[in-house]
């Protein structure tokens, strides 16, 4: 019985893993102080937070989203088997049939919920939980096309709550913009970190198939469409709060290292993975300084 009881403590965290719970926690996270502090006013923190509508709607995009890495395991592990071996066969504790069957669950009590919302809220859900799938099957092997693919569905749900409240706010845009740019380039670090994978099973990602060169012309451009972005952010917004700024400026010089230094680290990986863990900081960071744009 103990060892039963062990098994079953394995295979929980297995899912919990491959369902990456700690993004789905900084999603739920980006959901709530949206909603509290930049679509309604913090002082009606209380009645917000007593919305049951809310509540189901970060739900609904929780299970979605938790299928949505099921369904991208699937499609990617024999990549992964390379580029994550550890953590790709502790995963595997889950079986594939369980994995499938957990990603339907998901998905059908994701769209039960949401029809207690509203039915445009069921057609959402549902039309986001066919562009996770076809990512996964279809997109993700298009070069940078499938970066700009991932990095809008990273930001689908984000804009759940803007929906929600049918309320526009145009900072909120362009800070969810800029903050996209930085997925771009974490998506593109994580390219270089799974470039071995990617040539053994011939994925064309964007290093695998253009080479430093053209990682760096990607990279370049992901820089233009940062301060772009944040230029929008600043003019429409008017005088900003100093951390948002600080933040803003910061980023930009790290978005500036990263076209300057990761086509050079293409062979190093470690320090790929640095940077690819400093990337998840400052998004976590963005997320964390959503109350400073009201």
């Amino acid at each position: 019985m103990r060892r039963a009881n062990r098994l079953l403590l394995l295979k929980t965290i297995a899912l919990l893993s491959m369902v990456r719970w700690w993004n789905i926690l900084l999603l739920i996270a980006a959901q709530y102080l949206t909603s509290v502090f930049v679509l309604q006013s913090p002082s009606l923190w209380k009645h917000t937070l007593m919305d049951v509508f809310l509540h189901l709607l970060v739900l609904s995009t929780s299970l979605v989203v938790a299928a949505g890495f099921i369904i991208n395991n699937f499609y990617d592990k024999e990549k992964d088997l390379v580029n994550r071996p550890h953590q790709t066969a502790f995963e595997h504790l889950v079986s594939q049939p369980t994995a499938l069957n957990f990603y339907l669950f998901f998905n059908l009590a994701a769209l039960v919920i949401a029809a207690g919302i509203s039915f445009r809220a069921v057609l959402f859900f549902a039309a986001y939980a066919l562009a996770l799938w076809l990512y996964s099957h279809k997109v993700k092997r298009l070069p940078m096309v499938a970066n700009l693919v991932k990095g809008l569905l990273s930001f689908v749900p984000f804009f759940a709550v803007f929906i929600y409240y049918k309320l526009p706010h145009w900072e909120l845009v362009f800070y969810a913009l800029f903050l996209f740019t930085l997925e771009l380039s974490r998506g593109l670090v994580k390219d270089v970190i799974g470039l071995k994978g990617a040539v053994v099973f011939g994925y064309p990602t964007v290093p695998a198939r253009t080479g430093d060169l053209g990682l760096q012309r990607h990279l370049l451009m992901v820089n233009l469409w940062s301060w772009l972005f944040g230029a929008g952010l600043i003019l429409l917004n008017g005088p900003m709060h100093w951390g948002i700024l600080l933040y803003l400026a910061l980023m930009l010089l790290l978005q500036a290292l990263t076209t300057w230094k990761l086509p050079t680290w293409v062979e190093v990986p470690e320090k790929a993975n640095r940077l690819h863990s400093i990337y998840k900081l400052v998004l976590i960071g963005g997320v964390v300084l959503l109350p400073l744009l009201h």
